[in-house]
């Protein structure tokens, strides 16, 4: 069953807290090496990871603010992740504006992305002071494991990049590049929020399921959405070849593997890939899977004591995208930045 309440005023809490956050990212990286660049990029997120860590956080009874620097953390990371995945992608835009690489150099856009990975631990590091040392060595712990299973992911996509994945094989690689910072800004939040062991694993789950139905929102973003929606061209994933769900149905129902090559690369078409999905009956079954996963994440928090940021947590799965519409809002879309994809799914932007 999802829930239909207007999520908005219990986001008001959180929006002060998110801009604030938002402000430190940019302002902290004035004196960085093209400080004034990363700055851009960072500061047109969605902060839906950092929103993870501070959601956690109150839900397991704890201070939000005292969960900032993981925020900024994780934001930092993700960052970093986003550069490199750039790079490898050889990509030309990124949040609306030119990927990095394309402004400074693929050398020095590599070293950036470095710079913010490292940035992160510095930033969780400054925390100590407001937690004890073992969950403060739990925390560093999370971060470093998000770090090793997003190169995981990455590198399980690239063996992958010339030979058919299976469902199994994706879900192991959005585990790694998608789902691993969901999970890790939820454990955070929960850790430095001194939550119970069950409630730190409850979030674990969570964070985890979320982030597989996000990515699974994102493939068919990627094939029916509107750029600012992605803050990437429509089509991106698609043209490079990039792991999608709909894709692999398709083969599974029997496309031959021929065309759906055809369907990627410099030749991606999005409309015929979304017209063979209607046509195979492939959307219902995407569309299930996600809600699967959607499911799995509401039922993980569903012991968490009741509250407002409990209450955020089980509506999230079902409506994220509408909620942090990019680059700047966290309440529902304008109409002129309403999310529009064919056929929405129910669930993250239904």
């Amino acid at each position: 069953m999802y829930l239909e309440r207007d999520p908005t005023p219990l986001l008001r809490n959180q929006m002060e807290r998110l801009e604030r956050c938002r402000r430190r990212l940019v302002l902290g990286l004035r004196d960085a090496p093209c400080g004034a660049a990363l700055g851009e990029y960072l500061g047109r997120g969605k902060m839906l990871r950092a929103s993870l860590v501070f959601l956690a956080c109150g839900a397991v009874g704890g201070d939000p603010e005292e969960a900032l620097m993981a925020a900024e953390a994780i934001e930092l990371l993700h960052g970093a992740s986003l550069f490199h995945d750039d790079l490898i992608d050889e990509a030309d835009e990124r949040r609306g504006l030119p990927a990095l690489h394309r402004r400074v150099g693929q050398s020095a856009a590599l070293v950036l992305g470095d710079y913010l990975l490292v940035g992160a631990f510095d930033a969780l590091c400054k925390a100590h002071e407001c937690h004890p040392a073992a969950r403060m060595l739990d925390a560093v712990r999370t971060l470093s494991q998000l770090a090793q299973a997003c190169c995981r992911g990455q590198l399980e996509e690239l063996d992958r990049s010339d030979r058919p994945v299976s469902e199994e094989s994706y879900l192991s690689i959005v585990r790694g590049k998608t789902a691993a910072p969901f999970m890790a800004a939820s454990v955070l939040g929960a850790l430095l929020g001194g939550g119970t062991d069950e409630e730190i694993e409850n979030l674990r789950a969570y964070g985890l399921s979320l982030g597989v139905a996000f990515q699974i929102y994102d493939d068919l973003l990627d094939l029916g959405g509107i750029e600012a929606a992605l803050g990437k061209p429509v089509g991106n994933s698609l043209a490079h070849g990039r792991p999608m769900l709909p894709l692999i149905y398709l083969r599974e129902d029997g496309v031959p593997e021929e065309a759906l090559r055809q369907l990627q690369g410099s030749e991606a078409s999005p409309v015929r890939v979304m017209s063979l999905l209607e046509a195979h009956g492939a959307l219902d079954r995407v569309r299930a899977t996600q809600e699967a996963f959607i499911d799995a994440a509401v039922a993980a928090v569903a012991n968490l004591p009741p509250g407002p940021d409990v209450e955020i947590l089980r509506l999230l799965p079902s409506q994220a995208t509408a909620w942090w519409a990019p680059p700047n809002g966290l309440c529902a879309p304008s109409a002129g930045r309403s999310i529009a994809i064919a056929q929405t799914p129910r669930g993250l932007g239904g």
